[in-house]
């Protein structure tokens, strides 16, 4: 509960520290931006926190984290102090954000509710799942993050292939990172946590910007369940079965649409890992929000023509900051968000909507430089687009996005019927922009895909789905809040006739549509569970069990199942300095390979290859380097091992379980060239140095005997080397 704590209180902080500048910026929203203060505060506390480490060169710290966060604050807060104290009694003066807050506890408390229930919600969820394993993501997500935590400023360095920086897009790891910093929290105990975060802050951005766009709360709460509390209808698939204790195929879902993945929000949240696009969709959500300010200004009678006559110039310099991070944290996203946005601005019916729209995009493009540092070492990542041969079958991809086909077939004679209100049109067009977004992001993985590694496979078209689903499933979740307030409001208007009936239609339209929306969220989260006790259950008592059972650390597996292996990654991270690589075994993708490097994030010389290929596009350097580990593990000590341990800036050469199974006896003569540093449970860490007297990097005094090989911990009393 700590870690909650700590997380709830450090993203709480960053919302508090800029809702001055998000309140006079988004004022023509309902909210003021308050749905999306946490978002947007947390980036900016981040970017200034990154910002002040890359500039100074050494790795981001507590102090520089709380430093930035309270920075940020003063820059917020300080001209709307100063404003109270010099302003005459007399003088009228628009809304001010303390004013707002309080007038409007009920918009405030129905936002601070649905953050605290989210977190609690999703941490009670992710602390079910705890460990860090090699059968997701996550342990990618780890090495990057331990990497992050340690770098020397920017730009953060490729924890599994040394001497390069990160090419996969890593500004989320370094969000996350900051947030453990600020905190004072331990990565171990901090990673559920960290992984729950970005779905409580997409909760209620996603209730934001559905309220801008609805003005209403009821409407707002069906977007937001729908973005994160609603699943597809791929379980129709399973029959009757699904409904039978314990026969829900709760994984399936995720792979409606054949040889492609299929995921939406609250599948995510169940596979738990800390990756680029489940970081990044609170920050999209929270980028839409500055556009609709943009779009509705101008028709907001209550703001005031004074006071803050920049406004205008301040969106833009806000929607940089979030769209620069949606480019920074996964590139994929970034593109539509700014296509979406200036849509929004062109169909909002604000004046002047095209030199909006354009200072929108130009301030969005100009958005690369606040991130270069991010973004410099990036890989395109892509081949080109292919053309797609093998479309979906109508039925997975009515499967896929069954709540909204759903929604718009039974909506549609309740909306075409005629029920006659007052309403904005500028809503309803930028609705329809949206749905139009959605649908067109939908339809654009039909047509084509971003030609990569998997482009011979029946693979072909994986990643381009994958990518595009999730961000066209918020997109029409967010659309629909204008269309869901239609029905709820139906029969409101006394001079409607039947108004009684059109009033049970309208909500029997949404009931039908989120009963089938929930047997995903509340089947598949009951498989998952049992799936995960299962999971348990098959592992005698002791340790490993223990790694898995509810609460327990990110690294208590790896700790239960390689003992000497975790002590090894202890000792080198407290010991390695700027600049260090270590050497070990390097073999197939989602096992056990690269552990020490991940749990260490000291670089290793090849972590998954497979990995590395996809984010460099080639080949040719992942399997140049596997050879030559094999090579430096078959003949320890020769001149060609020396100098491949050179080139590589390898420090520390690690000899355990896995190495003696891959590379075989050969690594036994690292014991007879020197002696081990640390030597537990089977496990050995060799100095480089030892091993090739003046050939190799030196260990810059660390020897057998000064250092604890579990802490870190000089013997003698100091700090770690």
């Amino acid at each position: 509960m700590s870690e909650v704590l700590r997380g709830y209180a450090v993203v709480s902080l960053c919302g508090l520290a800029v809702f001055p500048l998000v309140h006079c910026s988004l004022r023509a929203l309902p909210d003021r931006g308050y749905s999306v203060c946490r978002c947007f505060g947390w980036v900016a506390a981040a970017w200034v926190a990154w910002t002040a480490s890359w500039l100074s060169g050494r790795p981001l710290s507590t102090p520089v984290a709380l430093g930035a966060l309270v920075l940020v604050g003063a820059l917020c807060w300080a001209p709307t102090l100063l404003r109270r104290s010099w302003r005459a009694p007399e003088r009228a003066s628009p809304e001010g954000p303390l004013s707002f807050l309080q007038g409007n506890l009920g918009v405030v408390a129905c936002v601070e509710a649905l953050f605290l229930s989210g977190c609690l919600l999703f941490c009670a969820l992710q602390a079910r799942n705890p460990a860090v394993d090699p059968d997701s993501e996550r342990f990618m997500d780890y090495a990057f993050l331990r990497a992050t935590l340690r770098s020397p400023g920017l730009p953060v360095p490729d924890p599994w292939f040394a001497g390069e920086p990160a090419s996969y897009y890593h500004f989320g790891y370094a969000l996350v990172a900051f947030l453990v910093r600020a905190g004072g929290a331990d990565p171990a105990r901090f990673f559920t946590t960290a992984v729950a975060l970005p779905y409580a802050l997409l909760w209620i951005g996603s209730f934001g910007a559905a309220l801008a766009l609805a003005r209403r709360a009821r409407a707002a709460a069906w977007s937001a369940f729908l973005v994160l509390g609603a699943g597809n209808f791929a379980w129709l698939g399973q029959g009757a079965r699904a409904f039978r204790p314990g026969s829900f195929d709760w994984f399936a879902p995720s792979r409606a649409i054949g040889g492609t993945i299929t995921e939406f929000p609250w599948f995510s949240l169940l596979w738990g890992d800390l990756h680029p696009y489940a970081i990044a969709l609170p920050i999209v959500a929270c980028g839409l929000s500055f556009a609709m300010a943009e779009a509705l200004d101008s028709r907001r009678a209550e703001i005031p023509p004074i006071g803050f006559p920049w406004q205008s110039a301040g969106r833009a310099a806000g929607f940089a900051l979030v769209c620069g991070a949606v480019l920074a944290a996964h590139p994929w996203d970034f593109p539509f968000l700014l296509a979406a946005s200036i849509a929004l601005i062109l169909a909002g019916g604000a004046r002047g909507r095209a030199a909006r729209a354009t200072a929108l995009g130009v301030s969005g493009l100009l958005s690369v430089g606040l991130y270069l540092p991010f973004v410099r070492h990036l890989a395109s990542g892509a081949r080109g687009l292919g053309r797609v041969v093998a479309h979906s079958a109508p039925g997975e991809w009515i499967a896929a996005y069954g709540p909204f086909v759903l929604l718009s077939i039974l909506a549609a004679p309740l909306v075409w019927a005629g029920v006659r209100q007052k309403e904005d049109a500028g809503v309803w067009r930028q609705a329809a922009v949206l749905s139009g977004c959605a649908l067109g992001i939908a339809l654009l993985g039909e047509v084509v895909y971003v030609r990569d590694l998997f482009e011979s496979t029946p693979l072909s078209r994986m990643n381009t789905v994958f990518k595009l689903h999730r961000l066209a499933w918020m997109l029409f979740a967010l659309a629909s809040a204008p269309l869901a307030e239609r029905l709820l409001s139906a029969g409101e208007n006394p001079a409607v006739r039947r108004a009684g009936l059109w009033r049970a239609a309208g909500r029997a339209v949404l009931t039908a549509v989120a009963l089938p929306a929930l047997v995903y969220p509340v089947f598949g989260t009951g498989a998952w569970q049992r799936a995960r006790q299962s999971d348990m259950g098959r592992l005698p008592e002791g340790p490993a069990r223990g790694a898995l059972s509810p609460g327990a650390d990110a690294e208590a597996l790896f700790s239960a199942r390689y003992p000497g292996d975790a002590a090894a990654a202890s000792f080198i991270a407290h010991a390695a300095g700027a600049g260090d690589a270590l050497l070990e075994e390097t073999g197939d993708p989602y096992s056990w390979s690269s552990r020490i490097a991940t749990f260490s994030g000291v670089p290793t010389v090849l972590g998954w290859g497979n990995h590395e290929a996809v984010w460099r596009q080639s080949w040719d350097e992942v399997l140049r380097r596997s050879a030559d580990v094999a090579s430096i593990y078959a003949s320890p000590g020769s001149p060609a091992t020396c100098e491949r341990l050179r080139s590589y800036g390898v420090r520390w050469i690690v000899v355990g379980e896995r190495e003696r199974d891959h590379y075989g006896d050969a690594v036994s003569g690292f014991g007879r060239l020197a002696r081990p540093l640390v030597a537990i449970d089977g496990t050995e860490v060799y100095a480089a140095a030892d091993v090739c007297p003046g050939g190799a990097p030196s260990g810059g005094g660390a020897r057998p005997g000064d250092v604890d090989p579990v802490t870190g911990e000089n013997r003698e009393g100091g700090a770690p080397p």
